[in-house]
């Protein structure tokens, strides 16, 4: 959407501060709604966070380091309270989409149980939906004056640069991190610098548009894959949460069989396209970045510092070797 994107009259605060708030009051919207999808609406509230955490990322040495880990962590939380009423209905919605993918596998009759209980579950989630939803609009508007206040200053690439290099430093270093060990602690956390990557590359598409958006589209398709494989493990865990599975379910073991089948086909198609968009050297990725930059905006002073700074910038934040199941903690503070 173009409103969510850097506008060349602005200054870079100005774009910055705009966008967020862009996406705090769409958040409370859809959030305060008294009509509509209240699953929809959970949606759309976890994604507007995810893009503020984005552009939190996008600005972190900008705002600093103890303002950045405050922020990034009151979205996280509110953003759990919004993903513990969204988890059930999603493993019920993968089962179908399963079941309609791999129907030659089973008889859809063997897992009407096991959807039965998944349903049962969600539906007791929902009765408490309404107040978790308005009480997360009223903690989330308390924020937009802080977002008005965050000090920048810098109207050049430098506001955005180290931030930019940092995301995909990170996303590159689980890249890596999923070749040599595709656990799902690594997919998990790759997935979620993706998604960060992809909304900032989207934020800065007006510096060279067409190149920007055919980026963010192959990251949204390497996002997609990452979710799905995701979406599984949840549908995975939630099979072997159910006691009676085993004897209920004629099928359980074929149905996990399936699932694996799965994640391995969406995995290899990660892998393939993560080798491409992960290709780069950090300096040399946002190296190009600056260059569009200057093309858009000729007049903008660029720090002859710029390379050595964000070098700097880099050493300043943990680098992330995650392997196994240390992926979760060894990863960046607030996910």
């Amino acid at each position: 959407m173009a409103h969510q994107r850097l506008r060349q009259q602005e200054t870079v605060p100005e774009n910055v501060k705009r966008i967020m708030l862009e996406q705090l009051d769409r958040s409370i919207d859809r959030l305060s709604s008294r009509t509509g999808s209240k699953d929809r609406a959970i949606h759309d509230g976890r994604v507007c966070f995810k893009k503020v955490r984005a552009m939190l990322r996008l600005v972190r040495f900008e705002i600093g380091e103890e303002t950045f880990k405050e922020e990034n962590a009151f979205y996280r939380d509110v953003s759990r309270e919004l993903a513990a009423l969204r988890d059930t209905a999603v493993v019920a919605d993968t089962l179908k989409k399963l079941v309609e993918d791999f129907a030659e596998h089973y008889a859809a009759t063997d897992l009407k149980w096991l959807r039965k209980q998944l349903m049962s579950s969600c539906i007791g989630r929902r009765i408490d939906r309404k107040e978790v939803l308005q009480k997360v609009a009223k903690t989330v508007g308390s924020s937009r004056e802080r977002v008005k206040s965050f000090p920048l200053n810098v109207d050049s690439f430098f506001a955005v640069g180290p931030g930019l290099q940092s995301v995909y430093r990170k996303g590159r270093k689980l890249f890596e991190a999923v070749c040599r060990e595709p656990v799902a602690e690594n997919l998990h956390e790759l997935r979620k610098q993706v998604k960060h990557l992809c909304y900032q590359i989207g934020v800065l598409n007006p510096i060279w548009p067409k190149m920007l958006e055919a980026h963010a589209f192959e990251l949204q398709r390497l996002s997609e894959y990452l979710s799905e494989d995701h979406d599984l493990v949840l549908l995975k865990s939630s099979i072997f949460e159910q006691a009676e599975l085993h004897s209920q379910l004629q099928n359980g073991e074929s149905l996990l069989a399936v699932i694996g089948l799965r994640r391995e086909q969406l995995q290899k198609k990660a892998m393939a396209l993560g080798a491409r968009l992960y290709a780069e050297k950090p300096k040399d990725f946002v190296g190009r970045f600056q260059t569009y930059w200057q093309e858009w905006r000729p007049n903008s002073v660029a720090s002859p510092l710029l390379s050595s700074q964000m070098t700097q910038a880099e050493v300043q934040v943990p680098s992330i070797e995650p392997s196994g199941a240390k992926a979760s903690a060894a990863a960046e503070p607030g996910g």
